[in-house]
Formats: structure tokens, sequence, C-alpha cells
């Protein structure tokens, strides 16, 4: 798959700089290189290397000349002398081609990701990036296991999910909120880890197993630390991590794609055990990504609460979606969804209806700023509520809006921005929430 990674251009620069009497053995074992002469290749180039051992276009055909003949080892240790003695972008560039291409030939292909991503980085021209992309992507559709990272950090109006009620009226007497159970503001801080691999599973139809690492910790503020002196940012963390098997029940070129997922998983809130629960999931999808695709889930999950058991909980979803790429390359989404929550406790126990939207540019504004935003607005209904008598009504409204920088991608990791304001209005006053989060991230542009 990687035997043609070697960009003749690069090595043909790389090899003709020195103008002096060396220039016409460079020229031979150019020669030697385009006729793939690798033995012939490997001979000159050794003998060249006892005179400039640091040469590194001559290391680079040697690694290529070696790894033609199928010593991927001599081939990797010949393309890690090119990357130690390169100099500038267009060697290293080289260099990390070689490696990339020797790694991969070694049974190596998550460190083949890695040479990749950094001839991408190192690439001198938008042709040889494209290039070292495309080749990125094979080895990745290639490779069974899949990292993904995301970091965000930013401010918070809310890290407590507090209310905006400084007291509450129950049963026709008022009671004042203790402060801690106010909305608190600070910072934020979340990282996940995902492992995905993929494989045949019943049919030899594709399939995937994963694992998944999320946290969220936070910092609180000066203003939150004066109104609660004794509460900590570790009161207010949260942790879960998750194990996932997913199955495809038929292939994915028919027009009607059905697959089964399902995810056992563990969560913490403040340092303490909050629930185990385990959720599991059908999705159909149909239509043409180049035009329309709808997708309709089918939910039930189970939640068991370890703090207080009287919340463990069963849940059905129903949600469908539509989404759309538009003539102009933009891309425009359309969601609706019920859900059913069954729990002993009447804070718990809802039903609720979800709608949302989401538009996001095709195109970079400018050629360096992506756009996106989205609504939500979710209705909750709960027969009753500790803090009121009667049925409580929720409304919930989320806006967010999504900026990323795909120019100032470093190693295909680049900068996004996202600002979010969510508000819930509640016939119950303990209930109004307003929160506003703006978050700094990286994520993968390939």
């Amino acid at each position: 798959m990687l035997g043609g990674m070697l960009v003749l251009a690069p090595v043909s620069s790389a090899l003709a700089q020195d103008q002096t009497v060396a220039a016409r053995q460079d020229q031979q074992l150019l020669d030697l290189l385009r006729q793939k002469d690798w033995r012939g290749a490997e001979a000159l180039a050794r003998a060249i290397l006892q005179n400039r051992p640091e040469d590194v276009g001559t290391l680079v055909v040697l690694s290529r000349a070696l790894r033609a003949q199928g010593d991927a080892a001599g081939a990797q240790a010949a393309a890690e002398r090119a990357e130690a003695a390169s100099r500038d972008p267009r060697e290293h560039y080289i260099s990390a081609v070689e490696l990339a291409a020797a790694s991969y030939d070694l049974g190596h292909p998550m460190t083949a990701q890695l040479w990749l991503r950094r001839a991408v980085q190192m690439a001198p021209d938008d042709t040889l990036k494209a290039r070292s992309l495309r080749d990125l992507r094979a080895v990745m559709a290639a490779t069974p296991w899949e990292i993904s990272f995301d970091l965000n950090a930013g401010p918070s109006s809310n890290v407590n999910n507090g209310s905006l009620a400084d007291q509450v009226d129950i049963g026709g007497i008022d009671f004042i909120l203790n402060p801690d159970a106010r909305a608190l503001s600070g910072y934020e801080i979340a990282a996940q880890l995902g492992l995905r691999y993929r494989f045949k599973g019943f049919g030899d139809l594709p399939a995937q197993a994963g694992l998944t690492v999320f946290t969220q910790q936070v910092v609180l503020s000066d203003k939150a630390k004066r109104t609660v002196p004794d509460a900590k940012g570790s009161d207010y963390a949260f942790s879960a991590v998750e194990l996932s098997l997913g199955q495809a029940l038929n292939k994915p070129s028919d027009p009607l794609r059905v697959r089964l997922d399902g995810v056992i998983g563990k969560n913490w809130y403040g340092g303490a055990d909050l629930s185990n629960y385990l959720r599991l999931s059908g999705a159909a999808q149909w239509g043409d990504a180049r035009r329309a695709v709808t997708t309709l889930t089918v939910t039930g999950e189970r939640q068991i609460r370890l703090d207080d058991r009287r919340k463990t909980a069963t849940i059905l979803a129903l949600a469908a979606r539509r989404d759309w790429l538009l003539p102009s390359g933009d891309r425009l989404g359309l969601s609706l969804g019920v859900r059913k929550a069954n729990s002993d406790s009447i804070e718990i126990d809802h039903r609720a209806v979800i709608a949302g939207v989401s538009y996001d540019l095709g195109r970079p504004i400018a050629g360096r700023v992506s756009l996106g935003a989205g609504f939500q607005i979710e209705r909750r209904d709960y027969d009753a509520s500790l803090y009121a008598t009667g049925a409580r009504r929720d409304w919930r409204r989320q806006v967010a809006l999504r900026i990323g920088f795909p120019k100032l991608d470093y190693y295909g990791f680049s900068p996004t921005l996202r600002i979010e304001a969510e508000k819930t209005n509640s016939n119950v006053d303990y209930y109004e929430r307003y929160d506003t989060t703006i978050r700094l991230g990286l994520r993968s542009v390939f």
C-alpha cells in the first residue's frame, strides 16, 4: 500500500543540492532509484555514505532500497539516521515519509500514522501535504486501532448546576436556599480519551469495541469561594469510564444501514460513586451522504444510582435526525426526539420532547475560520416535585456557536472555540437555571 509513498521530486532536490564532484554519483543514484534497481541503489548509497555519512537524500534512498528488498528494519534504521541529520523542512519531510513506510511494513500502523502526521506538518508545499494526507487517511482506514483525544477548558457561570433562585416556596412557606445550592461560577477543564478497535463481527460485517475515559475538573472562582468558603472545585468534578461494543447488521453500502450498540459504564461526582449504567441502542440510517441522510435511533438505558437508590431509573428514548449537504457545501441538520424516564424518585421520573437544528458552513470564512451553530429546545414534564405542590414543567433552551481555526493546525490538531448558553425555565423556582460557558479546545483536523 505504501510502496509509492516516497516522493521523487523532494529526493531529487535533496540529492542535487551539491554541485561538486559528488553530483555525478548523486545523479547515478537517482537514475538507479527511478529504474527501481534496488540492489544497485543500495550498493551505491552505501559507497556514498562512506564519504558523506549524514547525506539525508542518500540515506532516504538507502532506506527505500532496503524496504523494497524486504528489509524493513534496515530501512527504518536508515530513515532514522536521515531524520536525525535533517536540517530543513524538506529533509524532515522525506525522512518522515520513509519512516512511516518502514513502520507500516514492520507492522506498526500507529507509529506510521505519527510519522505521516509529521510529514503533513513538514511538507514544503500544498501538493506534497495533500499527498501525505491521503496516505495518512489510507493507513487510518486500514488500521483496526483508533485513538482519539479531546481537550477543552473555559469559564462557566454555573459549574454546580445550581439554582438561580435565592428561596423556594414550599406549601406557602419560603425557604432560603443554602449558598452551595445556588449557581456558582468557575472554570471547567475537560479531557476525553477514546480507544476503538474495528473488526469483522457476525457474518463478517463491520463491528467495533471501544473504551472511553472522560473527566471534567472544576476550579471555583474567587466569588464562588467567598460565597461558599468550605466548597472545593473537586466537590463538582465529574468522571466517567465506558466500554462499548457495536455491530453492523448489513453492509455499509446497502440502501438501509442498521446497527446495534451497547455501552456499559460507571461515573463519579465529587469523587464519590454516582451511578452504574447499561445502554442499548439500535439505529437505522438511509440516504446518500452527498445529498441527505436520515437516522432513526431507539435507545434503552438502565441507570443504577449509587448515591441514592431511589433515583435509579429506566430510560427509553426515540430520536430522528435528518442531515442535508446543501449545494453550497453547507450542512443543515434537524432532530426530534422523545424520552421517558421511569423512577421511584419524583425528581427523576419524567417525560421529555426534544427538538434541535444545526447549521455548519461548508467553507471556512476567509479560508481561515470554520463556523457552525446549533439550537436545541427541550420540554420536560414531571408529575410532582419536592419543592412545590402539583406537577412540574421545565423548558430548557440551549444555543451553541462553534468556531474552528483549521489553518492553525499543528500535527493535525487545531484550536476550537465553543460558546454555549443554556437557560431552564420552570414553574418551580428551584429549577430555574442559567449557564454560559466558553470553551477553548483542540480537535483533530484529520
